[in-house]
């Protein structure tokens, strides 16, 4: 079997970094990491000079609308595969396709068409995050009002039979969402709390019932009050609960990350980008689903003002965690690998380069960021900088 030889790289090995060794990626899996002097050369070895570049683990973004000009709703092969395209070269090798508010007919159209298209390509895209439309209107943010409802068994039981579904988000406030935890903990998917105005007791009973993650922590949700201390409080007594965060320095001001970051600790951090289609695009009028978005100065918002995702990449996020929270590159890490992955239950299949991890690589160095990107062993994105080193 084809080796694929990582060289002159510094490779993250869970909490610090490992020089003066080779990667060797075999089968879709890390194989093994050995001084180079260790490494008999075989026929067909593929091999990449680093350039003393940082190794690390591909980005696990679990909370993702689109970007490029694509969205999730658009529930189509070719949508999902210039998204894939798109956002390997952002270093991102695993993501969850991320759902709007929409009629049940919109929402099974799209898990349709990203199970198809998960089970045919290689890619990296893992499954599927339901958000809505299971939501509190009064807490929705750029959801549309209009497809709000409460949970009702007939229409989810069938979406939590897909094995592509992996997280759903909802307000445990609303009637029958208890059930509804309990059933989608029992078929081991995530369940996260969001666009929610749960009080402190609803909070810890949705936790008891199976919730183990906040959506887009202080955004769509009721804020911290001495009284009334609410979901946030009762979500951070509670160790297994994991924050995710959009750390774009407007969904939420870069000291308020730094505090979450060190009440709870990085480990149950879960950086997301939440892009919506204009992600990588410039200021314009683009749509969120059905909800018509306005970008400027690369924020989204919809005609009511509300923020609509953001245009946030998976690089830039890193680099802003670094900065917002005074953190080494080894400090942030995790919350871009793995702590999603392990969120979710696919850590360390995802967000590791340990021996019998999927070979998902990102070579990195700064101020360049991406270099390469390698996912299930193979190369599918070089940048220039690396365009004169042999594979």
């Amino acid at each position: 079997m084809a080796r694929f030889l990582i060289e002159n790289s510094r490779v993250w090995q869970e909490d610090h970094f490992v020089s003066g060794k080779t990667l060797m990626l075999s089968g879709g899996r890390i194989q093994d990491l050995r001084p180079a002097a260790d490494i008999a050369p075989l026929p067909g070895d593929r091999r990449l000079d680093a350039g003393g570049a940082y190794a690390l683990p591909g980005f696990v973004d679990v909370h993702l609308h689109g970007s490029a000009g694509y969205d999730i709703m658009d529930a189509s092969a070719a949508a999902l595969q210039g998204l894939c395209d798109f956002l390997v070269q952002q270093g991102v090798t695993s993501f969850l396709a991320t759902t709007m508010s929409a009629s049940a007919a919109r929402i099974e159209a799209a898990l349709d068409a990203i199970q198809d298209f998960a089970a045919a390509a290689h890619s990296p895209l893992l499954g599927v995050h339901i958000e809505g439309p299971y939501l509190n209107p009064a807490f929705r943010g750029s959801q549309p009002a209009a497809q709000l409802r409460a949970p009702r068994r007939e229409e989810y039981l069938p979406w939590l039979e897909r094995e592509c579904v992996k997280l759903l988000t909802l307000a445990p406030e609303l009637d029958g969402a208890t059930e509804l935890i309990q059933a989608a903990t029992e078929r081991g998917i995530t369940v996260a709390i969001g666009h929610s105005g749960a009080s402190y007791a609803a909070a810890q009973r949705a936790f008891a019932a199976g919730a183990r993650q906040i959506t887009h922590t202080f955004n769509g949700m009721a804020p911290i009050h001495h009284r009334q201390p609410g979901l946030f409080v009762a979500a951070s007594q509670q160790p297994a609960v994991n924050f995710e965060i959009i750390p774009d320095g407007v969904h939420v001001h870069p000291a308020v990350v730094r505090m979450l970051v060190t009440l709870v600790g990085a480990e149950r951090v879960l950086a997301i980008s939440d892009a919506m289609r204009a992600a990588g695009l410039s200021d314009g009028v683009y749509g969120m689903g059905d909800v018509a978005v306005s970008v400027r100065d690369g924020i989204a918002r919809d005609r009511a003002g509300s923020l609509a995702g953001s245009t946030l990449s998976s690089p830039a996020a890193l680099l802003n965690l670094m900065r917002f929270c005074g953190l080494s590159l080894a400090e942030a890490l995790p919350m871009m690998t793995r702590a999603p992955a392990r969120a979710i239950g696919m850590y360390p299949q995802k967000g590791s380069l340990q021996i019998g991890s999927d070979a998902d690589v990102l070579l990195w160095r700064e101020p360049e960021g991406v270099l390469a990107t390698v996912l299930g062993g193979q190369l599918v994105y070089r940048a220039e900088a690396l365009a004169a080193r042999p594979v």
